[in-house]
């Protein structure tokens, strides 16, 4: 019986980050955030925006519909602009 060895000469590249546009809900403020995953653009988000409650929901800016799954932000474009709304605000 043979051994089989596996070895790997570079690990697996993690995606690269993709540019996405975020404004507050007032529109008063906009940011540029790159992010190759969902959590990698809220946390950057609540970074970037001084957010300290830790619970957002990110929708598009466009439409108010709201992001949250990992398959559905994978579909979206470069450049799309999210909204980030804090608990109790709403899209307008």
């Amino acid at each position: 019986v043979g051994a089989v060895t596996k070895q790997t000469l570079f690990p697996p590249l993690m995606p690269a980050g993709r540019p996405f546009r975020v404004s507050n809900a007032s529109r008063s403020s906009r940011k540029g955030i790159v992010a190759s995953s969902l959590q990698e653009l809220i946390s950057k988000t609540l970074e970037a925006f001084l957010v300290t409650a830790g619970v957002v929901t990110l929708v598009l800016e466009e439409d108010g519909t709201v992001v949250d799954t990992e398959e559905f932000f994978q579909s979206l474009d470069d450049n799309t602009h999210f909204m980030v709304l804090e608990k109790g605000q709403k899209w307008t």
